[in-house]
């Protein structure tokens, strides 16, 4: 990974480095799993669920969401994804679908930076 991509995807929120320590140092298998977060369907699933009013998928849609940020390194957006699972756990309903827009924004942003 060359030092200008480095800088592009911390800047956008991914802990290169740290995201490197999950994986040994191999580069080109986290730049998989970057591209893989492209694809993945678990945001879909949690936003999908949120909007169908669904608490058992919109749980276990974060819960995967929280997993997979954390592996590749999007330490803010799993934050994020924590305390709205907090909330879907609790019953907090009104509160889990009022995160929807600031972890959308944060899960574009990801996407772009991974993109670009």
């Amino acid at each position: 990974m060359d030092q200008t991509r480095k800088a592009r995807l911390e800047a956008g929120g991914i802990m290169v480095d740290e995201a490197l320590e999950r994986f040994m140092g191999n580069e080109a298998m986290l730049e998989r799993y970057l591209q893989k977060f492209l694809s993945e369907k678990s945001y879909a699933m949690l936003r999908d669920s949120l909007a169908s009013n669904d608490w058992e998928a919109a749980g276990r849609a974060a819960h995967t969401l929280k997993s997979i940020c954390g592996t590749i390194g999007c330490e803010a957006m799993q934050e994020l994804v924590i305390l709205q699972e907090r909330h879907i756990r609790a019953g907090e309903w009104k509160e889990a679908v009022g995160m929807m827009p600031e972890i959308s924004n944060s899960y574009e942003n990801i996407c772009g930076v991974i993109r670009a």
